[in-house]
């Protein structure tokens, strides 16, 4: 619910009832006026960041086995993308505010007072491994560059530890993002992102630095749109001494092609191919992976308050210690009929 004050400023409440108790719903309360909007609540965070702009069909019903489970002696791959500087904050109670837009700037601050709280009962403090209080700014500035549209966005993003003096490797994770867009040239959109953020920067094991870059465009013409995306992430591994080391790099590579056609105004066909690279620091076998998927959706509103849609992906794996147990070839079919009312 929402009204409007005789002054001008707006102020609204938003509710959420869900069915499954192990779910937290997004309450909050709002204001809004010449000062910008305020929220406070459990919602997510305003982060105003650019990214890739690219096509994917996106079926998405297989995923991909990296052997990601900690051994003592055979480690992990911890590589990941990491697109969003608002890895910490997500929809715990905080409050933020968005400042009025100026000379195409945006502004935001989100100010979460203790992670991994959604209600407002007392928390407990300093502890040794536990994460307290977080802060994510976010920047973005929309101009003009001739005939074209830019975007740019900046994020800095800093989550304090609880207790830092409980062991040396305890930190702070920070993290600071770079995003930009450039559109409305002959239908072509180009967009990408360079993101820093530590792992385990709370944690009593090595903080370990990661970096993640990516790069994509579309093109849009008539009934067609066709776009390509390629991501990459490299995550330092440390082993801890009296003095950590450095023991190497896992990385992770992401590469898409999409395309799009419109059959007519309500149905629409989706074509997708995603390839994923999973590369170890040791070059162990069960830490690696090479993963392709080929995807095809058909999307059909077909009338109010009726979407019926049918998916089908063929996904296949590779595991690099060898070919037998190392294969794997699935298929999926996806369909889905949805009635608004």
């Amino acid at each position: 619910g929402s009204t409007t004050l005789d002054n001008g400023t707006s102020a609204g409440i938003e509710l959420e009832l869900e069915t499954n108790g192990a779910v937290s719903s997004d309450d909050f309360i709002w204001v809004e006026g010449t000062f910008g909007k305020f929220y406070l609540g459990d919602r997510d965070s305003e982060e105003l960041e650019v990214s890739i702009a690219r096509t994917f069909s996106g079926v998405g019903l297989l995923t991909a086995d990296v052997s990601t489970n900690y051994n003592i002696t055979t480690g992990m791959n911890h590589a990941a993308i990491t697109s969003s500087a608002d890895t910490q904050g997500k929809a715990n109670t905080k409050v933020t505010w968005i400042a009025p837009t100026i000379g195409g700037f945006e502004f935001a601050v989100n100010y979460t007072p203790h992670l991994g709280e959604d209600q407002t009962a007392n928390t407990t403090n300093q502890d040794v491994g536990g994460l307290g209080e977080d802060l994510l700014l976010g920047l973005k500035w929309t101009g003009a560059m001739g005939a074209a549209t830019l975007k740019v966005s900046l994020g800095y993003g800093v989550t304090k530890a609880e207790d830092a003096s409980g062991d040396k490797d305890v930190e702070d994770d920070i993290r600071q993002r770079l995003g930009f867009e450039i559109s409305g040239i002959s239908g072509i959109t180009v967009g990408g992102y360079y993101m820093t953020h530590a792992d385990d920067s709370a944690a009593v094991t090595p903080t370990e630095d990661e970096t993640s870059v990516g790069f994509g465009g579309k093109w849009e013409s008539g009934k067609w749109e066709v776009g390509v995306g390629w991501e990459t992430s490299k995550h330092d591994e440390m082993t801890e001494a009296a003095t950590n080391t450095k023991a190497g790099t896992d990385e992770v590579t992401i590469m898409d092609i999409g395309m799009a056609y419109d059959l007519n105004d309500d149905m629409l066909i989706k074509f997708g191919y995603r390839q994923e690279k999973y590369d170890d620091d040791q070059n162990l076998a069960t830490n690696e992976n090479d993963t392709k998927s080929l995807d095809f959706k058909f999307e059909w509103n077909v009338g109010d308050g009726l979407e019926f849609d049918v998916g089908l992906q063929n996904f296949r794996y590779t595991h690099h210690d060898g070919p037998t147990a190392g294969k794997k070839t699935g298929t999926a079919a996806y369909v889905l009929t949805k009635v608004s009312f």
